[in-house]
């Protein structure tokens, strides 16, 4: 019993390090969200039911959307391969926190097929430092090891990674580190490759923080999918649990390890896949100018937004008055977590800095408010107090008011496609996301001596063959006229929802072609193993 402790940290790296590599070469196809047997699939399910309903009323459409169609089709699958190619072990790139024994994770990199020119250890302490290095020297190791820290050394470098290996050893919020500061500058710089793994491991939540008053934002205004089963026994609506922020807070802190346990493997996807990719987009001047407002008339209508001041007499007027996000807060998740982090968080907690990280004049809790509004553009003639118009540009008001899906009003597919998924292609072009594989995640704690440990293995794709399949957006009217074209993205899309969906529900919501069966499943999430249920 006592020899497993002591190598449980050996094995839980092991295991991490070896379904990393997997995943990015062996079982490299099934890594991308997107593969051509189930594009293919479904697109002929699209086209069979698009056919059936135009029946032989339109044979001169049906002859031009095929010759389009399989012209696009086969020009698509050029791209795809150009971009999805295999790699081998010998050819991933590296990184990890060094440590004094930095040996350890080159021993298990080196065995599974890594080569040592292509490993970065970084190490911020000067002592462990130089441990490392005398440690390196005497077993005649040479590699690329680093003083500095990892926020820094992502900032500031050109470098781009297979697998980052983040061992933090510390919670994801810890006043001695910056945890979310590294994992924000990771994606923020682009250094994870187009089909890559994060690997992380956290220690369990310390007693420093308030663990209720932190996720109680996170999971107060989501969805079944993305809550612990045990949310269940609290039993009130998204809307309530913002009401009884107190209570729920109180609750979580009475389960923490299942939500502490959630939120790591759904936070990070959120933040690759959404968070900084809509900052990301927010922050360029050129989209502010051309399809928002100016700078100065855009902050003024972004603080109207989050102060909103209710003057009603009545439940009629309420209705009119209270902002939408607030009365259908689980349509608005990422924007009411900064709403209610503002809210019962204190000015200098590490989540208001993250939230008021600046890049060009636009903090990240803007960037949530202005892209969750786009999100739902559709809400906007409503008669809801929604402010989607108050900061649009003419341009961008007028080019989504414009622009619909072919078949928006045929009975053919199983969700509607709404303009949120035009949004989030703007989002996915400028923003470069990196969306997580739920099926290909592994999830681990282990007791590390007298602490549990969270680890976490996410396969991020950036799905780079839809969004730079796109052009930009003052094209779409001409290229959105090609059904083709629409088909293609259709196709795409459906399958990255269906891969994604158990990580991050709001990612392309209603945009499945067809319902989820047998045939058209979605990925299923795993849930974490502890393995030190499996000491002998």
């Amino acid at each position: 019993m006592q020899s497993y402790k002591q190598g449980i940290k050996n094995y839980a790296r092991e295991k991490l390090i070896e379904h990393a590599i997997s995943s990015l070469t062996s079982q490299r196809q099934e890594s991308y969200l997107v593969s051509k047997d189930h594009f293919t699939k479904i697109t002929d399910r699209f086209n069979s039911m698009l056919f059936r309903f135009v029946g032989g009323k339109n044979i001169e459409f049906t002859n031009q959307y095929n010759w389009q169609f399989f012209g696009g089709k086969n020009s698509w699958f050029e791209f795809y391969e150009s971009i999805c190619r295999p790699k081998t072990a010998s050819e991933l790139k590296v990184l990890y926190l060094s440590g004094p024994e930095p040996y350890n994770d080159i021993d298990i990199l080196c065995n599974k097929g890594i080569r040592l020119e292509n490993i970065w250890a970084i190490e911020s302490d000067k002592k462990i430092y130089e441990q490392a290095v005398k440690s390196l020297t005497d077993a005649k190791i040479q590699i690329k090891i680093h003083r500095g820290s990892l926020t820094e050394f992502f900032e500031l470098t050109n470098h781009e990674f297979d697998i980052i290996y983040f061992d933090a050893c510390s919670p994801i919020l810890s006043p001695q580190q910056s945890p979310l500061e590294t994992l924000k500058q990771i994606f923020l710089n682009r250094r994870l490759t187009g089909l890559s793994v994060l690997i992380t491991n956290f220690a369990e939540p310390k007693e420093n923080y308030h663990w209720g008053d932190i996720l109680a934002p996170w999971f107060a205004p989501k969805e079944f999918g993305e809550l612990p089963e045990i949310d269940d026994d609290f039993g009130r609506s998204a809307l309530e649990k913002c009401a009884s922020f107190s209570a729920y807070s109180n609750f979580i802190n009475q389960h923490l390890d299942d939500y502490y346990s959630s939120f790591l493997t759904h936070f990070i996807p959120a933040m690759a896949s959404e968070i900084i990719p809509m900052w990301q987009l927010s922050a360029l001047g050129s989209v502010q100018s051309n399809h928002l407002l100016n700078e100065q008339a855009l902050q003024k209508e972004l603080k109207t937004i989050k102060n909103q001041q209710l003057k009603a007499d009545s439940f009629k007027e309420l209705l009119n008055e209270i902002p939408h996000y607030a009365l259908a807060v689980d349509i608005y998740p990422l924007l009411n977590w900064a709403r209610l982090i503002r809210e019962n968080l204190s000015a200098d907690h590490p989540l208001i800095k993250f939230i008021e990280s600046n890049r060009r004049k636009m903090t990240i809790e803007d960037s949530l408010y202005i892209c969750s509004l786009l999100k739902r553009f559709e809400e906007a003639d409503t008669g809801f107090k929604t402010f989607i118009h108050n900061i649009c540009g003419e341009k961008l008001k007028t080019t989504l008011s414009k622009l619909d899906f072919f078949d928006r009003h045929m009975p053919l597919t199983c969700d509607i496609p709404m303009k949120n998924l035009l949004v989030e292609l703007l989002i996915g072009l400028y923003g470069h996301p990196y969306v997580a594989h739920a099926g290909k995640n592994l999830s681990l704690k282990y007791k590390a001596k007298e602490t549990w440990m969270y680890s976490d293995v996410f396969v991020f794709d950036q799905c780079r063959y839809l969004y730079d399949f796109l052009p930009t957006l003052d094209l779409w009217e001409s290229f959105f006229e090609n059904f083709a074209n629409q088909t293609i993205i259709r196709g795409c899309i459906d399958e990255i929802r269906r891969n994604h969906l158990y990580l991050n529900s709001s990612l392309f919501k209603w945009g499945f072609v067809e319902c989820v069966d047998e045939e058209f499943s979605c990925a299923d999430l795993p849930e974490r193993i502890n393995l030190n249920d499996f000491e002998k």
